[in-house]
């Protein structure tokens, strides 16, 4: 029932990924960027090979004639999504990662038009900037002026560049839809994306030398986004996005900077003001908006 309930598989893919860029936040203090994105990779190629490693060595004839696809979207959502935002957080902070991530569904609607030629449905917009509208209000601590007052650095460029990754990898997934069985391609693209990211990782540990302190919580970070933030959130996505497509989903990686603000309020003491509340009705009120008029369309 799950597995064909896209808004459910949406949902669970946001609450895990707001809990991966809390969790991120914290670990790349302690492990380098482009190793801790090739650690998250490692540890979900380790539990996915096991299971769908010889579906997914039958399927290697097929994926080889696709595999000019399999790289753009190891490379561009697998590998650089998640390595960029690593690197982004080092510079900016949560605020403005949140502001440029909330232009992300307008990315994907406007790339969608341009690389699969799929008609923008205008209907969605209003949905879209009223969830826009709600991420804005959450990180302007529901005041315009602090809002207008927000500064750029390096690392708001490095999350707008992994914004862009993703959402050509969602457009990518549209593409490939249907073509594979979900685990063992996802398989197939943590395989390639280790072969760009080890050897990166290597360089970057030769030449920072980090002293890194394996204690538990640390462990349990790099276990959380190895396995939840890259097989199941993953897997429910592409699943969504075969299910409803691009356009649909998109609105629901607004959540993200919501379940990002509860996990923090929940970890860090911090507390609930009324403006994470306007917020997230915004963004729910948004989502809402969205879909109710591409479901009717539909």
């Amino acid at each position: 029932m799950i597995r064909n309930s896209p808004y459910i598989l949406l949902v669970l893919a946001a609450c895990i990924w707001g809990g991966n860029f809390v969790a991120g936040k914290a670990l790349v203090t302690h492990i380098p960027p482009l190793t801790l994105a090739a650690l998250r990779w490692s540890i979900a190629f380790v539990c996915l090979l096991p299971f769908f490693g010889k579906e997914g060595w039958r399927l290697g004839a097929d994926f080889l004639r696709h595999w000019k696809m399999i790289l753009f979207l190891s490379v561009t959502g697998v590998a650089g999504f998640n390595t960029l935002t690593y690197i982004a957080v080092q510079y900016t902070g949560s605020i403005n990662a949140s502001l440029m991530n909330s232009a992300t569904p307008i990315m994907v609607v406007i790339l969608t038009w341009l690389m699969i030629k799929e008609r923008i449905a205008w209907s969605a917009i209003p949905g879209i900037l009223v969830s826009m509208a709600g991420v804005l209000w959450i990180i302007g601590n529901g005041s315009l002026d602090a809002l207008l007052s927000l500064s750029f650095n390096k690392g708001d460029l490095w999350m707008l560049l992994a914004i862009f990754c993703w959402s050509l990898y969602s457009v990518g997934m549209k593409r490939m839809a249907g073509m594979f069985p979900a685990s063992p391609f996802l398989l197939v693209q943590v395989v390639v994306a280790l072969l760009l990211l080890l050897p990166l990782s290597a360089i970057e540990l030769i030449i920072d030398s980090p002293e890194m302190d394996w204690t538990p919580p640390l462990v349990l970070g790099v276990m959380y986004i190895g396995i939840f933030a890259s097989i199941v959130a993953f897997l429910s996505w592409n699943r969504a996005i075969e299910l409803i497509g691009p356009q649909r989903c998109a609105g629901f990686l607004n959540l993200i900077p919501l379940f990002s603000a509860i996990f923090a309020t929940s970890f860090t003491g911090e507390s609930i003001r009324l403006y994470h509340v306007i917020g997230a009705a915004l963004i729910l009120a948004g989502i809402y908006i969205t879909n109710r008029k591409q479901a009717n369309k539909a």
